[in-house]
């Protein structure tokens, strides 16, 4: 089982195979055959609800991806570094989950909102290029993040949708990726 697989699944939550392999761009018959692997060995159950089928993290799976994300950290000697950007990034997300709140809520976010994703995703670049060097699996998200801005001028659910790559999506994966890679429960 290897580590972006295992950790594509916890990222996406319940995911086909094909967007568990594209989450890292790995070759889908690979990350099948691993699929099928860590199903066997109860990482991870495939299940079909209300017609559409994927793949999901069993409590098993949750504490072998959290092991193999402890041994990556570890031998990048990257520990001090990821916690310098998670806490650099907790002072820019308060404003982000504000941001989407407002959205969500439709209390009429008008441009000061956007402006505050806008800044967001700004303030992440450094971060991302940072923890990039030392774990690269992190290189991407900023290019997601502008990606749901675009969209957003012509459809305001690239915002906070929940069936699409929407900032708040990837803000959210982001947020996981981060506090999964240190152990620590989201706060």
């Amino acid at each position: 089982m290897t580590l972006l697989t295992l950790h594509a699944v916890r990222l996406l939550g319940f995911a086909d195979t094909r967007s568990v392999a594209a989450r890292f761009s790995q070759d889908p018959g690979v990350v099948e055959s691993q699929l099928i692997d860590a199903g066997v060995n109860g990482f991870v159950s495939h299940s079909t609800f209300a017609g559409t089928s994927g793949w999901s993290l069993s409590s098993l799976g949750r504490a072998e991806n959290q092991r193999l994300l402890a041994e990556e950290l570890d031998s990048a000697g990257a520990r001090i570094s990821v916690m310098a950007v998670h806490d650099d990034f907790g002072d820019i997300n308060t404003g982000v989950v504000d941001a989407c709140s407002a959205f969500q809520l439709r209390t009429s976010p008008g441009d000061e909102a956007m402006d505050v994703l806008i800044g967001a995703l700004a303030s992440w670049r450094p971060l991302e290029a940072q923890l990039s060097g030392i774990l690269p699996r992190f290189d991407g998200y900023s290019d997601r993040l502008l990606g749901a801005l675009k969209h957003a001028v012509q459809d305001t659910a690239w915002l906070t949708a929940t069936d699409r790559d929407s900032f708040h999506r990837v803000w959210f994966e982001l947020h996981e990726d981060l506090i999964a890679t240190l152990g620590i429960q989201r706060g």
